[in-house]
């Protein structure tokens, strides 16, 4: 008898820590965490809030996305802006649900896209002008936000080639009271800092999606364990100084290639431009 009882709470015992792993993957995988970050400018005049979304991976949060967009609203953004690989290439399911959470969101706020890697599709991007969202592919626009100007740049960000350069895209920034803003799918400092814009937002790491405490992402630019083998700096989430310009990287919402996150949740990212105190 006690043999069997002695069997019945090992059993017991591995299909608590079964559950409690499975618990720790599903929360850490697909709950959504809001992460804020404010900058200060001396060429913003009024609080300004933008949400970035990037990296969704055609995934869904809640029926329809219908959890993910509550919470955007909650946050009142003057403006949404995705930063590539909102969906996968070949994924026409993940297509047709970026197409519906973006149009929805469209019809509440101003919203403005740039491509990545997987989502590098031309006909993906006229389905989204038809609902109003602005497309920047090598584009710019000017917008105004209460008495705050913002000129946003985008650029097409499947790869960059060894002689990339902003300026051969764009006239450098030439209004000094107006707030330039740049949106990339995948970061690259030393393009950024050289061309001078205030503010570039990004995408394209996950974050290394699995994370550990003091340790920092298992894998980054090809190198496990960078806090201890990668020569330069990590830039892989969060907010980094390039000289003037900051450089925001979001770790994203999906999960690609392997659906596991950890230390990393989902992220909807909040920066608010405020002005100089």
């Amino acid at each position: 008898m006690r043999r069997k009882w002695k069997a019945l709470w090992v059993l017991i015992s591995f299909a608590a820590v079964i559950a409690v792993l499975v618990g720790v993957w599903w929360f850490g995988t697909f709950t959504l965490t809001v992460t804020k970050t404010e900058i200060a400018s001396s060429k913003i005049h009024n609080t300004i809030t933008i949400v970035q979304l990037t990296d969704l991976h055609g995934a869904s949060f809640g029926r329809d996305n219908q959890t993910l967009i509550r919470k955007i609203q909650e946050q009142q953004p003057d403006l949404i802006v995705t930063t590539g690989d909102m969906y996968t290439g070949g994924d026409e399911k993940g297509r047709e649900t970026c197409l519906h959470l973006l149009t929805e969101l469209a019809a509440q706020f101003p919203v403005y896209v740039v491509n990545g890697e997987h989502d590098n599709d031309r006909d993906y991007e006229q389905e989204l002008q038809k609902h109003q969202v602005h497309v920047l592919r090598d584009a710019e626009e000017t917008v105004t936000i209460g008495s705050s100007t913002l000129h946003l740049y985008g650029i097409d960000n499947v790869y960059y080639t060894p002689n990339f350069s902003l300026s051969k895209l764009f006239e450098p920034p030439s209004d000094p009271d107006a707030f330039t803003l740049l949106l990339a799918h995948i970061p690259n400092a030393a393009v950024f800092e050289s061309f001078g814009v205030d503010l570039v937002l990004c995408g394209d790491t996950h974050g290394g999606q699995v994370r550990l405490p003091w340790i920092g992402p298992v894998y980054y630019q090809e190198a496990w364990f960078p806090k201890f083998t990668y020569a330069g700096e990590i830039r892989d989430k969060g907010l980094y100084s390039l000289g003037n310009t900051n450089l925001f990287i979001s770790s994203g919402l999906g999960n690609y290639p392997i659906p596991i996150r950890f230390g990393n949740r989902p992220e909807i990212a909040v920066i608010t431009l405020v002005p100089m105190r």
